[in-house]
């Protein structure tokens, strides 16, 4: 087939399984998978690459309203044209002239103490208990708890490693501290516990070697279940806030957390710390009583 012919259904295709699927993990392949499957319209698809305008790819990504699923798969689409480019298929990546996708992104919000002194007394008979607990503890993102294998933790150095997948610093070591160790202690019991059961198939099936046994998506359930005023993301958030709470070097929560940047780090301290100037400056007053 020459270059001039592929359309670009069949360039994703082409795209995804030669430099995709080699080398990103099952989670990333999938969110890819579904931006290409669900997120690309057949019409758009069907277009022979040399012929799509930028006004082609407006007109497709606006068929779905402004989200962060529109901006993702604007993203992929553009990943696939940049590469399409370099090897002389297009001329130009003409993503690179579609209008930006415009969406106010949800902020997200930290347990307040009385939140996480509830949530901790529903936890008590929640089978998911450990795991929740271990998030708070470590602020890592859900399905890096998830991947975690007993090989993972490193006892005599007292370190967890963290197969992080979003950035080169997400993958990194975390420390194991002795409410960790608790933790992780109180899972492997529950995980010999319920070996039987899993075996039965009424649990999610996944390796002995896995810490967590648990599906993604139902932890998140359980979570809401739990917690129904927040997201599952949000005990990440939780953790940072603790740290700035706790008077936690934002470089160092930085690197326990594994952003690539410290930005929203920063954010998060600064917000702690102008809710404790509110507080500082409401005790002023002109009277005061000695």
């Amino acid at each position: 087939m020459k270059n001039e012919e592929y359309t670009l259904g069949e360039w994703l295709s082409l795209w995804y399984n030669t430099y995709k699927k080699p080398r990103l993990k099952p989670r990333s392949l999938r969110n890819i998978e579904q931006m290409i499957r669900l997120h690309t319209p057949e019409w758009f698809k069907a277009m022979v690459m040399r012929e799509i305008t930028a006004f082609d790819a407006d007109r497709a990504l606006s068929e779905q309203p402004p989200s962060r699923t529109a901006v993702y798969t604007r993203q992929v689409w553009h990943a696939a044209f940049l590469k399409a480019c370099a090897l002389g298929i297009v001329e130009s990546n003409v993503i690179d002239f579609t209008e930006r996708i415009m969406y106010k992104k949800k902020k997200s919000k930290s347990l307040t103490i009385a939140e996480q002194t509830a949530f901790f007394e529903k936890l008590e008979k929640s089978r998911y208990r450990w795991l929740m607990l271990f998030y708070l503890l470590t602020g890592v993102r859900r399905c890096e708890a998830l991947s975690i294998e007993w090989s993972d933790i490193n006892e005599e150095e007292n370190i967890i490693h963290i197969k992080g997948t979003k950035t080169e610093e997400s993958d990194r070591h975390i420390l194991l501290t002795p409410d960790i160790k608790f933790v992780l202690e109180q899972q492997k019991k529950q995980n010999d516990q319920e070996k039987d059961m899993r075996a039965r198939g009424r649990y999610h099936k996944a390796p002995e070697s896995i810490v967590f046994p648990f599906a993604a998506q139902q932890v998140s359930r359980e979570f809401k279940k739990l917690c129904g005023g927040h997201h599952l993301h949000e005990l990440r958030h939780t953790f940072i806030t603790r740290c700035c709470e706790s008077g936690v070097n934002p470089s160092v929560c930085q690197q326990l957390v594994g952003h690539a940047t410290g930005d929203m780090i920063m954010n998060v301290y600064m917000h702690v710390m102008d809710e404790f100037k509110r507080k500082e400056a409401a005790k002023f007053t002109l009277f005061p009583k000695f």
